[in-house]
């Protein structure tokens, strides 16, 4: 084992092996499968929201509270004091800083964008018991591989039909009312402008980035999980087809993560890999569109300027010299009706990622308690620091992840609800409710990693 600063003991071995089963197999299966059924609808039925007023809510945010009161109730998930104390200081100091908003009488501070906020936070409170977390990740990243797989295949077969002839269309939008459908995302979007071929989104994504960072998670998982090497090329074709950036910056993240876990061999190798694969992309007419997007943060209009430039511009700008607002920001909800605003004036979707929309809307007091908070939930007792590098990366830099469930909920079921902090398995075998966590990688696993 190995100690980071956040006292986070990581497995030496970069796969994840399967474990036996922990304590209560009935218990375990029970849970295992409430959470096959909240993967499911992570990532097939994104698109889907429910009316709230004038607002929506994506149908993934009270699926997963029925999913977790069915899981504490029967007794996969439990109340964690260590969590809860986390949660309960990132929101008293959110809640602070919209409080100074309110009274420096802000203009359109949103109060219920806050409590969303609160609500969308309250499932990191829980987690597994030790014995179940270490035994059921990895059956539920095998089960989450066979899902990416199925997306795969989605978002080849969008892209295929469109290359023999077959006209785009919006398949879900046609069957689904829009009032169910989440809108302001670039579900449809043509792979360069003028252009009638497509980007895949493999029809239930919400855009064709959030296809492509599913399907950057699912080679990261093959890779994790040591096996299945043929979803590989699978998964990389399909991400080319999404014809998207934000899968690619995933994986190259990763892999740096990788690289440091796995050393000087697997880097070099790796590097082989992405050099073949440019290779084999620079012969094709699709070289001359990555091109163009390599390049497109320079364009005020690409999306690329739009997510990783400009949020960030308007949040310097908008915090100005004043250092009340520097402290607490400009109230909830500041950075949606923003991007709103600047999509009627433009016509240009303006994507505020984690860390603008938190500084903007909670300045440096909300954002200081509520990083810090997520940090801990993502890292701290993570089974895989480049699963948990790979999720951060995500949620704070590729997508607009403070309240948008999707994002919410993949860190969920893939890291947050599985972590074992020290204190967390030290507990647990005080109450005599599992047994000590071996201190390195079974014979068998040792041998096998050694030449590697």
């Amino acid at each position: 084992m190995v100690t980071t600063t956040l006292t986070t003991r990581i497995p030496r071995s970069w796969v994840i092996p399967t474990q036996d089963a922990g304590s209560g197999r009935a218990a375990n299966e029970a849970t295992l499968t409430v959470l096959t059924v909240l993967m499911f609808f992570e990532i097939f039925f994104q698109r889907i929201a429910l009316p709230v007023g004038a607002s929506q809510v994506q149908i993934i945010l009270p699926i997963t509270y029925v999913c977790l009161a069915i899981m504490v109730y029967r007794g996969g998930l439990s109340r964690n004091n260590g969590r809860m104390t986390g949660y309960l200081v990132a929101m008293a100091g959110c809640s602070l800083s919209a409080l100074a908003c309110f009274l420096r009488q802000k203009d359109d501070t949103s109060f219920t964008s806050l409590l969303l906020l609160l609500a969308t936070y309250v499932p990191f409170v829980y987690g597994l018991r030790p014995a179940d977390a270490r035994a059921l990740l990895p059956r539920m990243l095998d089960r989450f591989l066979i899902m990416i797989t199925v997306l795969a295949g989605l978002a080849l077969f969008q892209f295929a039909i469109q290359l023999v002839g077959v006209p785009y269309t919006d398949v879900v939008g046609n069957i689904v009312p829009s009032n169910l459908l989440m809108h302001g995302f670039n579900t449809s979007y043509p792979v360069q402008y003028g252009s009638s071929l497509y980007k895949s989104n493999a029809f239930v994504c919400l855009e064709a980035s959030f296809c492509s960072q599913f399907l950057g998670f699912g080679i990261v998982v093959c890779v994790l999980r040591g096996g299945h090497w043929w979803r590989l090329p699978m998964f990389i074709l399909a991400i080319l087809s999404t014809v998207s950036g934000t899968g690619l910056l995933l994986l190259a993240c990763a892999g740096v993560l990788l690289a440091v876990h796995k050393g000087a061999r697997f880097a070099f190798s790796a590097l082989l890999g992405v050099g073949l694969i440019v290779l084999i992309i620079s012969l094709t007419p699709a070289s001359s569109i990555f091109a163009a997007r390599a390049t497109e943060t320079s364009s005020s209009t690409s999306s690329g300027s739009l997510r990783f430039v400009q949020p960030y511009q308007r949040t310097w700008e908008a915090l100005g010299k004043d250092p009340l607002t520097v402290a607490f920001g400009t109230g909830p909800g500041f950075a949606d009706r923003d991007a709103s605003a600047f999509f009627s004036r433009t016509g240009l979707p303006l994507n505020y990622a984690l860390i603008p929309k938190l500084v903007l809307e909670y300045g440096v007091v909300g954002t200081v308690v509520f990083a810090s908070f997520i940090v801990a939930m993502f890292v701290r007792g993570s089974q895989s620091f480049v699963l948990s590098g790979s999720i951060l990366i995500f949620y704070t830099v590729l997508s607009g992840g403070l309240l948008a469930p999707v994002v919410t909920g993949l860190g969920l079921l893939l890291v947050a609800w599985f972590t074992v902090s020290p204190e967390d398995a030290v507990r647990t075998r005080a109450d005599g409710l599992g047994p000590a966590p071996p201190s390195s990688p079974p014979s068998t696993q040792r041998r096998a990693h050694a030449g590697s």
